[in-house]
């Protein structure tokens, strides 16, 4: 089953914490490698997910070199709570 992204950014945070789970804390990864164990999940869109990896601080990211690497495994709860209540602001804006 491939795997998509959902459109809530709460929901992706469980892909993404599960994808970043993968990388090795203090190594460097090209952008070829960091492609290569997001595309292991069997997902529709291995640059969009590399770029959310990125968007979110799971991985930082080098870009004159292309290199990349973890930043966590996973989100604080404060940084969880961050993402929710901005989800919840343009929802209320959406709406009017």
């Amino acid at each position: 089953m491939t795997i998509s992204l959902p459109r809530s950014d709460i929901e992706k945070q469980k892909i993404l914490s599960q994808i970043a789970s993968k990388f090795e804390k203090g190594r460097e990864y090209s952008e070829s490698e960091v492609n290569k164990i997001i595309k292991d999940f069997d997902v529709d869109d291995y640059v969009l997910i590399r770029r959310e990896l990125v968007n979110f601080n799971y991985l930082g990211k080098n870009s004159y070199k292309s290199i990349y690497w973890l930043k966590t495994k996973e989100l604080s709860n404060k940084e969880i709570d961050k993402i929710e209540k901005t989800q919840n602001e343009i929802k209320k804006e959406l709406i009017r």
